[in-house]
């Protein structure tokens, strides 16, 4: 029922997005993709991206990032700001200097991670994350020193 609850949120901001969105590429058909069909990209750390929609190397997309249990990122930023939803686990996204103050996020929760803003995320320890996130903009990180 929690990733139902997930989609179905993950789908009103994807489209309130793109609503908003001034060039919104006119889709013709519904389009689909099974869970199993999710083409994953391990990356060294043990992250795991996925894009469902449109290429995060180039622009506008919707995709999945997976962590394993109890990863916490160095501190980073995006150039561009993207919208999540928490689809499995407890996550966090934060600022350092609040990190006292930050929440554990259960699946269906929403956040925001402004472009060019140093930040921390991290997946408890009880099982891995999955996030769904949308941006209109190619998806990269930089590490701060």
């Amino acid at each position: 029922m929690n990733i139902i609850r997930s989609l179905i949120i993950l789908f009103c901001v994807l489209a309130t997005a793109c609503v908003s969105k001034s060039a919104v590429s006119l889709i013709t058909e519904v389009q689909n993709t099974p869970v199993e069909e999710i083409a994953w990209s391990e990356l060294p750390d043990g992250r795991a991206i996925a894009a469902v929609h449109g290429d995060m190397q180039t622009g506008e997309h919707t995709s999945y990032v997976r962590f394993p249990p109890g990863l916490r990122t160095a501190i980073h930023v995006h150039s561009y700001p993207y919208d999540g939803v928490i689809v499995k686990g407890a996550a966090r996204h934060f600022q350092p200097a609040s990190e006292a103050q930050a929440v554990w996020l259960m699946p269906g929760s929403f956040y925001r991670v402004p472009g060019n803003v140093a930040h921390i995320s991290e997946c408890s320890e009880a099982s891995e994350c999955i996030f769904a996130i949308h941006q209109h903009d190619a998806f990269d990180r930089a590490l701060v020193e």
